[in-house]
């Protein structure tokens, strides 16, 4: 895995642009990059329940999942994201478990199985399994920052908290395509930086989006 980077969990929360929609944070390990993934609610409340922040009497199907597995002695390697198309992320589970051959000797086999990155991280979190990506991934959809503050990862340039008090601009969470479309290059950048700050990931995903788009 020497040629993907490990995720952490930053957080969980609730999309403020789309009612019942969550906003899934990883973060590379020293924080400086993180990716927004845009998650249902089922899965959101399965991996807060894996981290132990939602009642403990409930039970997720990734449950019985990892209750399968302990039985057959199957083991989660690792959850790797490893392609985004269209805003997609997808994902695959890396599981090793014994295999027996015909001279009944016992070993040991790896199997690549695809999965929503959704599912894949709540697994992950149950079978305290790395998470891991691609550097393209980041390069398309990863969100740098600086002293808290998102920067352009390719120019370096710092948007100051000056500079987003003197825009002039007011923060709407209901920014449409069309409205960022519209805007400006350094008015995408200071909304990039109220949206980070105001925890709307999904904005700031989008934003960053269609800066890229400019590039």
């Amino acid at each position: 895995m020497d040629q993907f980077i490990k995720l952490t969990i930053r957080g969980i929360s609730l999309s403020q642009i789309q009612s019942g929609i969550y906003v899934l944070l990883l973060e590379e390990e020293s924080g400086r990059i993180k990716l927004p993934i845009i998650i249902e609610s089922l899965q959101a409340q399965s991996i807060a329940y894996a981290l132990g922040k939602k009642d403990p009497s409930r039970s997720f199907t990734h449950d019985l999942f990892l209750s399968f597995a302990k039985e057959f002695h199957i083991r989660l390697k690792a959850v790797v994201i490893y392609k985004l198309i269209n805003g997609i992320f997808f994902s695959y589970i890396l599981l090793e478990g014994d295999y027996i051959e015909e001279e009944g000797k016992i070993k040991k086999k790896e199997h690549k199985i695809d999965s929503k990155t959704s599912d894949a991280v709540a697994l992950a979190v149950r079978f305290k399994a790395p998470i891991y990506t691609t550097r393209e991934i980041f390069d398309k959809a990863g969100i740098y920052f600086e002293n808290g503050f998102p920067i352009d990862k390719e120019k370096e340039n710092d948007v100051t908290e000056t500079e987003i008090e003197n825009s002039g601009l007011l923060f709407f969470k209901e920014k449409s395509q069309r409205d960022l479309e519209n805007m400006t290059e350094k008015d995408l950048n200071a909304l990039l930086n109220h949206a980070v700050v105001n925890e709307c990931y999904e904005l700031a995903a989008r934003i960053k989006k269609e800066l890229d788009r400019r590039e």
